[in-house]
């Protein structure tokens, strides 16, 4: 087959401007905008009732507070003649770093009309030497340092000189005396000024800042419209950061260019609450939306068995949903479209696309795109293509070597793009723009991609890096990690991206040699112990463990003339069976180290238990050992209950309570205490407060104190990032079980948690954390560790002040945070409004229910009278968005305090998520990251 030159949009250039001019003039329309200045004007004009809406990341339900663009452009404008007294030359570079989207959006625009550069960086590393890196990387680029931010965010960059530190909230205190007409500018801009600038991800070195103009911005802006079918009757939906390009261009720019409305939202609102998605669709008559995979996954997930909200939602006015950051799963995809169907309130009304797309930092966002009704038409591939170049864009697929030679329709090679709205240059990086471009303005993307018949579709990726989830992971900063593991040659191993089939998203795969011989003494027990080191490192830095790692003998594994592996040589291997061999030797000699070990449950509940692990974990039944342990085979909060269930089920009992399975996650000593239950022999036992979730490694333990519920089932998900490095013990409240009492006051809590540490770990050095609540105690009993003389390296304060006596009344309820006083008078109302399948699954009974708001409520007695006195050596405070008000106010007002209970420096640490939602599947995986951080911090 002749090679196919190049791939454009099936409209012509002129085909775009010709229609976008048509449509304007029909609408009596200035002239066609030229600068992003007069998109704004030409908004606010022609459209001044039209809103802007924003739900914040502080917003615990779906208030909306919404800007008509006539306000937002008056708003803006006085933001700009404010920020014009700062007296910087035109063109100066601003870095813009705030979390909400008015705010972002507000400063941006500022910046614009005041004749500055705004430069949006995302949120800085939780670790302050990556912090101070990046910070000083970035002010050295741009030969200057005016940051624009809040008070959250001055704090987190106040330690590194040199800034020249503007908080958003004193610009609007001056903006206040600042009258400006509707068409004010400090500055007239010129279509090839740089108008934003964008920071990479940095995920292979320090970020690199993408240079947009008017020009490529508008381009790309004009394009997007004209592929989505917006109008000025069109109601968008985002909730991706305003500092990545999509939440800016692709859903506000573009948009606003055509005069769409617009609702912005928080991501922790969403994440929190998939449900909400579906809510503002139907409230706000949402016509366009974006979800990458990984969402349309979750809320699949969490929707599909949802009967009883079959038909709840007007979903008609949904036509498009832009998917990106991550291949789309045609199955993922097919089961979120008739999900959302069955959720209708008619069905037959519910027609949309989902709409995959591929776009980088460099081309504006998304610049090919394949919508499609996933239901109507069968797609031909385990992933959704990616489609078509929106207007005025090229695409083609070269040989990767050379950068040029053109590859024949349905070949693979390096995908390459180019059009108006690809980026100028890189800010002050003359070699790295020199790279990106071949002859004819081709930008190199570095992924590797297939076009057949005009449509394009990806199939791998030439760039070092990893998407987890939407996020990207540096490829060579985890080998890095990996080749410190014993038992690793140095300099011989290599970690691929590779997505197996039917997986959610990108994993990777792990290609190395052994030190040792593969065929000498203990070779099985070596490698047992290097795989697993090297899983766990790959957990700990990305969230993810490897779906296989393949060691090749030393004299098999071939270098490049640079002395180079060749990743994609490994991988092409590996993919056609080259490394068979090695795999099944891998397999077969960690069989016999587990062999070796493995003790074959011989008891019929230890046989019952075996199997049910199986199922839950996908092994054999065969593979199970009664020694194993449930946590440490992968196990989650939600597969303990999973456990309970079926083990309630097959064992024919009413109940097996799930700190049992917490106490004994090992096969034999579950089964000894079912057992137990079935024979109706169980001795009451007696109280205990330390529940092993973790026992595995010989680094200091971590004793972590419940929240204000008492429970413990919260942290099993972040317990299992400590595997073979540190033991993790949870405390739980006294009086879950039959006989119980319940705590009555703070001291006899403390007493009795202290005396339980010192039993489980006779010696110090200490690390208690607590989350909420527990944070207060967490510091007393550190306090009376130290009063009998041990060291206690970390106190770990979770989103709780000292002062919580008149905060009794915001207590955690079951993962979400109820506001407790309410939930208390409004329990049956609660009780009506729960999932019916929910409750079964909890096996919550309004009795159980009843002893445990009453726990709750004797934890809450225990606070009301306390004060906190004294101090410890150091305190370590982690804090998200809190319950209500604003994350500055509440770190400056409320957790700030800690300072004058610790004799040491405190530490105060961003985390993601909110109060209630911190711990949850969406951020613990960042929150542990920052959590071993500041372990390592104390020296721990």
């Amino acid at each position: 087959m002749a090679p196919v030159p190049t791939y454009a949009s099936t409209s012509t250039t002129a085909d775009v401007i010709s229609g976008l001019k048509e449509s304007l003039i029909t609408q009596r329309a200035p002239a066609l905008p030229r600068t992003l200045h007069d998109v704004l004007s030409q908004a606010a004009e022609r459209y001044p009732s039209h809103e802007l809406g924003f739900i914040t990341s502080s917003a615990h339900d779906s208030s909306i507070q919404t800007k008509t663009f006539s306000a937002f452009n008056q708003y803006v404008r006085s933001l700009a003649r404010a920020m014009a007294a700062w007296n910087k030359p035109a063109g100066s570079v601003i870095v813009v770093y705030l979390t909400e989207h008015e705010d972002n959006m507000a400063a941006v625009w500022a910046c614009l009309l005041a004749g500055y550069v705004p430069c949006l960086q995302p949120a800085l590393s939780a670790q302050q030497a990556h912090k101070e890196g990046h910070v000083a990387h970035i002010k050295n680029l741009f030969s200057s340092a005016t940051w624009l931010t809040s008070e959250a965010g001055a704090e987190q960059v106040n330690s590194i000189s040199g800034l020249d530190i503007h908080l958003l909230s004193e610009l609007k205190a001056s903006a206040e005396s600042c009258a400006v007409s509707d068409e004010w500018v400090a500055h007239e801009a010129q279509a090839d000024d740089e108008a934003i600038l964008f920071l990479t991800s940095g995920s292979t070195g320090f970020s690199k800042a993408v240079v947009h103009t008017h020009r490529t911005i508008l381009a790309a802006c004009y394009g997007k419209g004209e592929s989505y079918g917006l109008t000025a009757e069109s109601k968008v939906l985002n909730w991706v950061g305003f500092d990545h390009v999509a939440g800016s261009l692709e859903m506000h720019i573009a948009p606003l260019l055509f005069g769409a409305s617009q609702l912005h939202v928080h991501a922790s609102a969403i994440l929190s609450d998939p449900l909400r998605f579906l809510r503002l669709i139907d409230e706000k008559s949402i016509e366009l939306a974006f979800a990458p995979n990984f969402l349309l996954a979750k809320l699949t997930r969490d929707l599909e068995k949802r009967t009883d909200l079959y038909g709840a939602f007007d979903l008609s006015s949904i036509k498009r949903i832009n998917s990106g950051g991550e291949a789309v799963v045609t199955k993922t995809a097919q089961a979120f479209a008739a999900t959302l169907k069955k959720l209708g309130r008619d069905s037959e009304k519910v027609s949309f696309t989902i709409s995959p797309g591929f776009g980088m930092t460099e081309t504006c966002a998304g610049c090919i795109y394949d919508p499609v009704d996933v239901l109507a038409t069968q797609p031909k591939h385990e992933f959704l293509n990616l489609g078509r170049p929106i207007g005025q864009c090229e695409m083609r697929i070269v040989n990767p070597e050379d950068g040029t030679s053109l590859r024949p329709d349905g070949e693979s090679g390096e995908l390459q793009v180019r059009g108006p709205m690809v980026f100028v240059r890189y800010y002050n990086n003359a070699e790295a723009t020199s790279f990106s471009f071949v002859e004819g303005g081709w930008f190199r993307t570095g992924d590797v991609g297939i076009i057949e018949d005009g449509v394009m579709r990806l199939s791998g990726r030439i760039k070092d890096t990893v998407i987890v989830h939407g996020v990207s992971y540096g490829i060579p900063e985890l080998e890095t990690y990996l080749q410190t593991v014993e038992g690793v040659t140095h300099s011989f191993l290599a970690a691929a991206p590779y997505r197996a089939s039917g997986q959610e998203t990108e994993g990777f795969v792990i290609f190395y040699s052994p030190s040792f011989d593969l065929d000498g003494e203990d070779a099985s027990n070596k490698l047992l112990a290097t795989h697993t080191a090297l899983k766990d490192i790959s957990v700990k830095m990305i969230t993810l463990p490897p779906q296989l790692i393949v060691p090749i003998p030393v004299n098999q594994m071939e270098k490049t003339t640079l002395g180079k592996l060749s990743r994609a040589r490994l991988l092409t291997l590996f993919k056609q069976g080259g490394l068979a061999k090695h795999i099944a030797r891998a397999e077969e000699l960690i069989s016999e180290a587990r062999g070796a070990t493995f003790v074959a449950p011989s008891t019929d509940g230890e046989k019952a238990l075996a199997s049910i692990y199986a199922g839950i974990f996908n092994l054999g039944e065969g593979e199970v050992s009664a020694s194993d342990n449930f946590f440490e085979l992968g196990g989650t909060s939600i597969d303990v209950i999973r456990l309970k269930r079926e083990a309630e089920a097959h064992f024919d009992l009413p109940e097996v309570p799930i700190i049992q399975i917490l106490k004994h996650p090992i096969v034999s000593s579950l089964a000894n205490y079912v057992d137990a239950l079935r024979n109706k022999d169980g001795k009451p036992q007696e109280y205990d407060p330390i529940v092993p979730l973790q026992l595995t490694g010989k680094k200091t333990p971590i004793f972590f104190v419940h929240p204000g519920v008492g429970e413990v089932l919260i942290f099993v998900n972040l317990a299992k990032y400590f595997q073979n490095e540190r033991p993790f013990y949870a405390l739980r409240a006294r009086g879950f079980e039959p006989g119980q009492p319940m705590f009555t006051s703070m001291d006899e809590m403390v007493t009795c948690y202290a005396a339980a540490v010192k039993r489980t770990q006779p010696v110090g050095p200490y690390a208690i954390a607590g989350y909420s609540y527990g944070g207060v105690v967490a510091f007393e009993v550190a306090k009376r560790l130290e009063a009998m003389g041990d060291e206690v390296k970390l106190t770990g304060l979770v989103n709780i002040p000292p002062h919580i006596a008149d905060r009794m009344h915001e207590i955690d309820y079951t993962g979400g945070m109820l506001n407790l006083s309410y939930f208390l008078e409004q329990l049956e109302v609660v009780w009506k409004l729960a999932p019916p399948e929910r409750l079964v699954e909890l096996q919550l009974t309004t009795a159980k229910l009843d002893h445990w708001v009453a726990i709750a409520r004797s934890l809450i007695e225990c606070g009301k009278e306390y004060v906190p006195s004294g101090s410890v050596s150091s305190v370590d405070v982690f804090y998200a968005i809190p319950l209500r008000g604003s994350k500055s106010d509440w770190l400056n007002n409320q957790l700030k305090p800690w300072a004058g209970f610790s004799r040491g420096e405190p530490s105060y640490t961003d985390v993601p998520g909110q109060h209630y939602t911190l711990m949850d599947f969406d951020h613990v995986p960042q929150f542990q990251k920052i959590f071993r951080a500041r372990l390592e911090a104390r020296g721990l």
